[in-house]
């Protein structure tokens, strides 16, 4: 068994949308409270584990499809869709007399991100080998729980560290409503047109008489809305470990890792210039305990990461074919 962890700073290329609640139109970021060096507990934005884990399973599931040449035309089953985007689900069809071991052994041996993640196939869950942290906003309520090559990397680029409330701001957005303007019901049918000139006159009237009744039935489609962000260059700290029992389950890991780093993205309004995450630097902790940079990783591991995690997949194409393509009981 090795364990292996990856530590890296990154920074927002985009605003990162996460949210935890809405509250009427506003929408309001994912907190934590974080203890502070005097005792004291403050809220502070975050990225959560969940999400970055997913992200990580996505990265798995699309670089394997891909190594093994299968993304033109998958033909996946339901169930290996579940189970390589979201673990699967316990279906309750499987017999409990039977243990599944030999099938798992041979469902890691074609996907080992399986392993990684783990998921649900047949009567049970199965715990996966790979933990994350949660994506820690580099702050002054924070500052002091990062590791310490991130304090030296910081001091190295004279990095200013500011409060959470400075990285977090508060944007409104409106979907307009195309009735209210002029030369769009010049677009409309003349029934369509009368109806909607109707409604604003009654509108109009409700307005002027304080009638509430009348103005909320004939209130505009127009809302306007609020979300918090985190802003644009904003830096923050990951981490991922892992426990493999084989070179190909941790060139996986390593390859896996590298593929999201490639288009890491997190949160929602992805559609709308949000979520996109850039690396900066990291480390590797060995637990020898030595550590080394991310960009050092091809030389301490094999000429190129996932070249083994690749040719694994290849030699096995057919048979992971046959798989995600059959009937998948997850």
């Amino acid at each position: 068994m090795q364990t292996s962890r990856y530590e890296f700073l990154v920074e927002a290329i985009d605003p990162i949308s996460h949210q935890q609640e809405s509250l009427g139109n506003a929408s309001i970021f994912c907190r934590k409270k974080v203890t502070q060096p005097n005792g004291q507990r403050v809220m502070v934005a975050y990225i959560s584990g969940d999400s970055i884990r997913h992200q990580l399973r996505e990265a798995a599931a699309y670089a394997t499809l891909h190594a093994a040449g299968l993304l033109d035309d998958p033909q996946l089953s339901e169930g290996a869709l579940r189970l390589l985007f979201a673990g699967g689900m316990v279906t309750g069809k499987g017999d409990a007399a039977v243990i599944n071991l030999d099938s798992y052994r041979k469902l890691a041996a074609l996907f080992p991100p399986l392993a990684l993640f783990g998921g649900c196939t047949d009567n049970r869950p199965l715990p996966g080998q790979i933990i994350v942290d949660e994506g820690n906003l580099v702050c002054t309520e924070t500052i002091h729980h990062a590791p310490q090559w991130i304090h030296g990397w910081l001091d190295a680029q004279k990095y200013h560290v500011e409060s959470c409330r400075s990285a977090v701001e508060e944007v409104t957005r409106v979907r307009m409503d195309p009735s209210l303007l002029p030369e769009k019901r010049h677009l409309l049918s003349d029934v369509a047109r009368a109806n909607v000139e109707a409604r604003l006159l009654t509108s109009e009237r409700a307005h002027e008489t304080g009638d509430a009744k009348a103005k909320q039935e004939s209130k505009s489609a127009m809302l306007p809305r609020t979300h918090e962000r985190i802003v644009q260059g904003s830096l923050l700290w990951c981490g991922v470990e892992a426990r493999t029992y084989s070179d190909v389950e941790f060139d996986a890991f390593a390859f896996t890792l590298a593929c999201l780093l490639n288009n890491f993205r997190v949160g929602g309004r992805g559609a709308t210039g949000h979520g996109r995450l850039r690396f900066v630097a990291g480390a590797r902790i060995a637990f020898a305990p030595s550590a080394g940079s991310l960009e050092q990783i091809g030389a301490e591991l094999a000429p190129k990461v996932g070249e083994l995690y690749k040719a694994h997949v290849v030699a096995r194409k057919d048979e992971l074919a046959a798989w995600i393509r059959g009937a998948v009981n997850s």
